[in-house]
């Protein structure tokens, strides 16, 4: 019975031990997996916004009308500015005169994500997860003709 107790004994600290291994990895997994539920959900939202916006464009004219209903579908995630309406034909051609019913209008914003969980990470672990960079786009086919075809983008 001795014998037991002096193996029970000496076996105590083993477990911070391997806690204190582990945790560093545990973090970083746990961390990641949050950081890229928030770009996911991030992202999905700004693609319902984005054909939102292409389904409004589809039967106005108005440009600032369009960006407008875009950024209020995506919420804080992008502004106004940001959202960038064109006009192509059915074969794929940019149209920058005047648009007819069954041409192609295409809504599109800037989709950019910086991992903040995982950056904090980075003072703790050398490990880097660089940002994501993309454009999210929605198009729908034109119901009524567009005279002013040029499309609107965000300002340089």
């Amino acid at each position: 019975m001795a014998r037991v107790r002096a193996k029970v004994a000496s076996e105590r600290g083993q477990t911070i031990v391997e806690f204190a291994l582990m945790a560093p990895v545990i973090f970083l997994l746990l961390f990641g997996i949050i950081d890229f539920g928030m770009a996911l959900n991030h992202r999905i939202t700004l693609e319902h916004a984005v054909r939102e916006g292409a389904r409004f464009a589809a039967v106005t004219t108005d440009c600032a009308a369009i960006q407008q209903r875009t950024a209020e579908r995506a919420g804080t995630i992008i502004s106004q500015d940001e959202v960038t309406v064109s006009y192509h034909e059915p074969d794929g051609a940019d149209i920058t005169t005047a648009a007819t019913a069954g041409d192609e209008v295409r809504v599109s914003a800037p989709f950019e994500w910086e991992f903040p969980l995982m950056s904090a990470l980075e003072a703790i672990i050398d490990v880097h997860v660089g940002p994501i960079d993309s454009e999210v786009w929605g198009s729908a086919v034109l119901e009524r003709a567009v005279t002013d075809a040029g499309g609107c983008s965000p300002p340089p």
